[in-house]
């Protein structure tokens, strides 16, 4: 496909749908992982949970890097250069083990103390503590899959993560059970079978680079470790990956308010996540396709097509998220005792869920946005409304709805409602500001 060139709502289904494919089948990996967690107990199922939010602050690195690779050799690609685009790529693969050994450690060092922020004790601190013991060690597989998936989008390739995933939900459908219950490692067993597949995946990405026009990318050369392209995939990767960062300490103030409430509750949480990714996940491939398109387009300098993207993109995930807030709202209960048949995590989890149902829209707004920056070389503006989104206006809410409302749980939900709404709608208006002064 010709990113530059071959009408945008065509390319936007070439692109989106398979990530949003991809995606459906990672969540619904970790909704596995969720199903075995609680057949061990509700106690590793909450473990889990607790262990999410530290997860995903070492994938942020893997994230942001990959974005950030997306983005820079679509721009070296959009201005026909071939070999700066393979430059990338390369050290974009080595830069990405580099950053995820060394947050891997540093995590794992600070576990004690990031749960002491959270206020998380019990016997599930040390279920999480077991999961994360081979999870943070082995986050180099996930980030150089990620910087590989980058290479590809470039391209306009989402079909061969998407590939991978569905491979890879497979093999943790029959990993998981033998691991846990086989082998009796216990939540160890649950990790290990993780950490093999995003082995495989890595494996299979990398493949497929290497059949790519940017094959290139893989040789020695440019694999190597250069400090010149490092600065820029920092300057490009890091406002990224500190924009996921950002979502995972919002995930620990979350979750330190929820804890509040009692293990039920984060387990409510955790599940509750899950089945809101899974609706998310048509945002996740609209954003993955805005990235790509713009990224590239803007190196071509033909921005009448970057507004294109950005506007088809917003209409179709707005009416997606209309439609997936409802039945979300409809089947909240079904939805949660397929995981968990406590009363108490039900009845927590339906509560979420339905106010949740409310925000979908705003998450599109939030995703086209800091898509679009971010292709544009603007990394920065994301991060700032992300602070703003995930962390800012989170706690000052939170902390106004339980210590001065005195609201409950139900106070979180309403406080993360109305961040969400506030902070992607004036971040969207200035990313279509910003478009309009290009043209």
């Amino acid at each position: 496909m010709n990113l530059t060139s071959d009408p945008i709502p065509q390319l936007l289904r070439k692109i989106a749908i398979p990530a949003s494919i991809g995606m459906f089948f990672n969540t619904m990996y970790y909704l596995v992982d969720n199903f075995y967690a609680g057949m061990l107990s509700s106690t590793a199922l909450a473990g889990i949970s607790l262990a999410a939010p530290v997860i995903f602050m070492g994938v942020a690195i893997s994230i942001g890097i990959g974005q950030g690779t997306n983005a820079l050799v679509g721009n070296a690609l959009g201005n026909n250069e071939q070999k700066t685009a393979e430059k990338f790529g390369g050290h974009a693969l080595s830069f990405a083990w580099l950053s995820a050994i060394f947050v891997g450690l540093l995590l794992y060092l600070m576990l004690p103390n990031i749960f002491n922020l959270m206020s998380a004790k019990g016997d599930y601190t040390q279920e999480a503590i077991k999961y994360l013991s081979i999870m943070l060690p082995t986050l180099g597989f996930m980030a150089h899959g990620m910087a590989a998936n980058g290479i590809l989008n470039s391209l306009g390739d989402t079909t061969s993560l998407r590939n991978s995933l569905i491979v890879a939900f497979m093999a943790n459908i029959a990993l998981d059970p033998l691991f846990i219950f086989v082998f009796d490692w216990g939540i160890y067993g649950l990790a290990a079978a993780t950490a093999i597949t995003q082995l495989g995946s890595t494996i299979y990405l990398t493949m497929k680079v290497k059949q790519s026009r940017l094959s290139n990318s893989l040789s020695p050369t440019n694999l190597s470790p250069n400090w010149f392209h490092y600065r820029a995939l920092i300057t490009q990767s890091v406002p990224a990956s500190t924009n996921m960062f950002f979502i995972a300490i919002g995930s620990l103030i979350i979750t330190a308010a929820v804890a509040r409430f009692g293990e039920d509750a984060v387990a409510a949480l955790g599940i509750a996540l899950r089945i809101e990714q899974l609706i998310l996940l048509p945002t996740i491939g609209i954003n993955i396709a805005v990235l790509s398109l713009v990224s590239v387009n803007f190196g071509a300098k033909q921005f009448d097509r970057m507004q294109h993207a950005s506007l088809a993109s917003t209409q179709i995930g707005a009416l997606l998220m209309v439609g997936g807030g409802i039945f979300l709202f409809i089947f909240a209960e079904p939805l949660i005792t397929l995981f968990t048949n406590n009363p108490s995590v039900i009845d927590i989890g339906v509560s979420y869920l339905r106010i949740e149902a409310v925000i979908l829209p705003a998450y599109v707004l939030s995703f086209v946005a800091g898509a679009a920056l971010q292709g544009m070389k603007k990394p920065l503006i994301p991060m700032y409304f992300n602070i703003l989104r995930q962390i800012l206006l989170p706690f000052s809410f939170i902390a106004i709805a339980l210590h001065l409302l005195n609201t409950g749980i139900i106070g979180i939900w309403i406080s993360i409602a109305v961040a969400t709404w506030l902070s992607a709608s004036v971040q969207y208006l200035h990313m279509r500001q910003h478009i309009k002064q290009l043209i």
